[in-house]
């Protein structure tokens, strides 16, 4: 539910381990979306983020992102998931910026995103956010489906605004 400055009430975001079942369950119907958008894409596999964040409301989880390290200063976003029941409010957003701030203060200069070519609201609200279209990298190169994008982390960026 939105208050009247369009913000969600009630909102909790909360570190979590990534094997933890509010976080599985995120990721089922992750899984289950994606194979209805890309139905030849190979099963998800598993993780072991530095940090998992969930987004909870009244005690349900409606969104997590995951944030694995990468090389020297750099993490990846992996995972990011709203509930279709909640998205446009704001918690991508929400999570996004926690997850920067993470980072910021983990010593991470860059973070990168990769996303696929048909989630066009996602690749929207990465660039809405700052993040730049990129090469592709690591196990993305050469994948027809992937877009990539990168942003680096100043942490005056991440502060929340007053």
């Amino acid at each position: 539910m939105k208050n009247k400055q369009g913000e969600t009430s009630g909102m909790v975001i909360a570190s979590r381990r990534f094997t933890d079942a509010d976080v599985q369950q995120l990721l089922l119907q992750l899984e289950q979306e994606l194979f209805q958008i890309y139905p030849a894409m190979p099963a998800l596999t598993s993780l072991q983020p530095m940090l998992t964040l969930v987004a909870y409301q009244d005690g349900q989880a409606l969104a997590c992102v995951a944030l694995m390290p990468l090389a020297e200063g750099e993490a990846e976003i992996k995972r990011l998931f709203v509930r279709p029941s909640a998205r446009r409010l704001g918690l991508a957003k929400r999570l996004l910026h926690e997850l920067e701030q993470f980072a910021v203060q983990q010593g991470m200069r860059r973070i990168l995103v990769e996303t696929g070519y048909l989630q066009v609201a996602a690749i929207t609200l990465y660039q809405w956010l700052g993040y730049q279209q990129i090469a592709p990298y690591g196990a993305y190169i050469g994948n027809p489906v992937s877009r990539c994008f990168g942003k680096v982390l100043l942490p005056e960026q991440t502060k929340t605004p007053a």
